[in-house]
């Protein structure tokens, strides 16, 4: 009779909730315990991850997709990804306390592109035009910021002869180099100009895509965990599908299917910022119950 055959389940370092995540789900679940009475508000979802955000909206911060949606005299909470000036000068004057849970790292993104500015330079944000995160860092920018977010792009962009380039924190070190490359070859060839370059992207993404990479080199299968519309989960998988090409992106153990398995030993798993690690236990047990039970 064959041997069952056994998986062995790797999970990326540094998977699960950054530094930035925990601080700012610490904050948002005191401050909603804390001011229940005069009703609390977050201004869109906090993390990119629809179960945490939904358990933060039982304990009592209510999500809205705009300042409109906050009533006047009630609490706020400021997502990791911040916001625009013109939207925080607009929540302040409406609620009647704010608490700010923009991760640190975006933060000083912000103090960054405000310098850039005020020195002249022209600024090139690096990142998905669409994302929160980049919608504030381009409102600390104004009239001075551009949005790129391919090497293509930066051949049809307008580019001043002094220019500032940052990233959005949770973009692949490899976009940021090739498109930071293109900005300076463009330019800089045939003219006296100026390119200030900052690699703004988190520590802690750079570690977790390095080992997400490593481990997917490794693997017959890998799972990424995250919420759908975690721009930082949506890379691992794109990293991981360049190496290897049985990957799934998943939210929760009840996705995985038993024919992912079939003829797979070495699973991987890794999973973005905004991940819990309920989240990532729940994945290795329901792998550890399909193989107890022949992948059913």
């Amino acid at each position: 009779m064959a041997k069952k055959k056994k998986f062995t389940v790797t999970i990326a370092q540094g998977s699960g909730f950054c530094f930035g995540v925990q601080r700012a789900m610490k904050l948002a679940f005191e401050y909603a315990d804390k001011n229940t009475d005069k009703g609390v508000y977050s201004l869109r979802q906090i993390i990119h991850n629809p179960q945490e955000s939904a358990r933060l909206e039982k304990a009592g911060a209510r999500h809205v997709e705009s300042v409109d949606g906050i009533k006047k005299g009630g609490c706020a909470i400021i997502s990791t990804h911040g916001i625009t000036p013109a939207e925080e000068t607009q929540l302040r004057a409406k609620a009647a306390d704010v608490l700010d849970t923009t991760c640190p790292y975006v933060k000083k993104i912000h103090k960054a592109v405000e310098r850039l500015k005020d020195e002249g330079y022209q600024i090139i944000i690096v990142g998905d035009k669409e994302h929160y995160e980049v919608k504030g860092i381009s409102g600390y920018a104004g009239d001075k910021g551009i949005v790129l977010n391919t090497a293509a792009d930066v051949m049809k962009a307008h580019l001043e002869s002094r220019v500032g380039v940052v990233c959005q924190t949770t973009q692949s070190a490899e976009k940021f180099m090739e498109i930071a490359a293109a900005v300076m070859k463009k330019v800089l060839v045939g003219r006296y100009a100026e390119v200030r370059v900052f690699n703004t992207i988190c520590d802690a993404t750079q570690k977790r895509q390095e080992a997400t990479m490593q481990l997917a080199k490794k693997s017959d299968l890998m799972i990424i965990v995250g919420g759908k519309n975690s721009a930082n989960t949506k890379r691992l998988y794109e990293l991981s599908r360049g190496i290897l090409k049985e990957v799934r992106h998943v939210e929760t153990a009840a996705e995985i299917k038993k024919e992912w398995l079939k003829g797979k030993t070495r699973i991987g798993i890794s999973a973005g910022a905004s991940t819990p690690e309920s989240a990532i236990k729940e994945i290795i047990n329901k792998i550890k119950y399909m193989e107890q039970h022949d992948g059913k």
